[in-house]
């Protein structure tokens, strides 16, 4: 998939922000490579699913038309058919966020993992800002998906 030269995820002044470089998938790579090898040991669907977050977060995330969303779609559904033999229905099986804050806050090395379930995570993010309204001052934040 090389979105730097497709034209329709080409930057315009409606989507200056398409800017789509090497840097990109540089990031990907970079953010696979900080999970821990051994939670990823004869388990191919883990890794390629921290491979698919990655590329949602880095690429996806930065998509506003729902055309531009559909067409990242097909070329991530080729490259699941092509690379892996994992039903592509489990690789992007929500929730799929992975996170280093979440190992960090219950007191553990802060390693690069999914999250158990959203709600661990409400849980987590609600006890670190009690903890912060505690300590520095009132931040009154809504947690939403």
């Amino acid at each position: 998939m090389n979105m730097a030269t497709n034209a329709q995820f080409k930057a315009t002044a409606a989507k200056f922000h398409y800017a789509f470089n090497l840097r990109d998938f540089s990031k990907v790579i970079q953010n696979v490579m900080l999970a821990p090898a051994a939670h990823y040991k004869n388990d191919p669907l883990k890794l390629v699913r921290l491979w698919y977050h990655e590329c949602m977060r880095v690429w996806d995330d930065r998509l506003i038309l729902d055309i531009d969303r559909e067409a990242f779609n097909g070329f991530m559904a080729i490259a699941m058919k092509e690379y892996s033999d994992i039903k592509p229905e489990l690789i992007t099986e929500e929730p799929n966020i992975y996170t280093q804050f979440v190992a960090s806050a219950e007191g553990h090395e802060a390693v690069y993992m999914p999250i158990r379930d959203l709600e661990h995570l409400q849980g987590v993010l609600e006890k670190k800002l009690a903890e912060y309204n505690e300590t520095i001052s009132v931040m009154d934040l809504v947690l939403f998906q």
